[in-house]
């Protein structure tokens, strides 16, 4: 049994698609998400903590990632399948929110100036590694959990609003 099973992490990725920026909801999409095995590797680093294990700071999650691949999610993924590196976005605290008891809800928002002209289809969830949020995979940056989701034509007239929730429990 891999740690993962035994934490029994899930997630669900929400994503309101809205007329203009903050304007009324004219799509809802909603799917569980796929924890890789990365996030099981930094939630054992920073309960470890050893000399040998990166930084609490570097294992955060930090940035929430979008794509145009719709590969099926597999634990084993350790970056999205085809992301577009300019619209990844930090997640501060204020875009970390605590729900219920054990539970983390994500936020990201592209608003009408972002992403146009691609046709997202995955977000990823990804730490901070040992330099800046936005670096590129690989090294100390670990992807937590993938997700596809429907199609979306991103355009000037939608905003998209992403809500990854995590829950742990026993």
């Amino acid at each position: 049994m891999h740690f993962i099973d035994t934490l029994k992490m899930v997630g669900t990725l929400v994503i309101y698609v809205r007329q203009g920026d903050g304007g009324p909801i004219i799509r809802t999409l909603s799917k569980r998400n796929t924890i890789t095995f990365d996030a099981s590797e930094v939630v054992r680093q920073l309960v470890a903590q050893r000399a040998t294990d990166y930084a609490p700071s570097n294992l955060m999650l930090a940035s929430m990632r979008f794509g145009t691949n719709n590969t099926t999610p597999s634990r084993y993924d350790t970056n999205l399948h085809a992301e577009d590196p300019t619209i990844r976005k930090q997640l501060t605290d204020a875009k970390k929110i605590n729900g219920l008891p054990g539970e983390l809800i994500l936020q990201a928002t592209l608003v009408t100036t972002e992403g146009n002209g691609n046709t997202l289809c995955e977000a990823g969830l990804f730490t901070a590694g040992a330099s800046a949020w936005n670096d590129p995979i690989g090294g100390s940056l670990k992807c937590w959990a993938r997700q596809v989701h429907g199609a979306i034509v991103k355009t000037s007239s939608i905003s998209l609003d992403y809500n990854w929730t995590l829950q742990f429990t026993a």
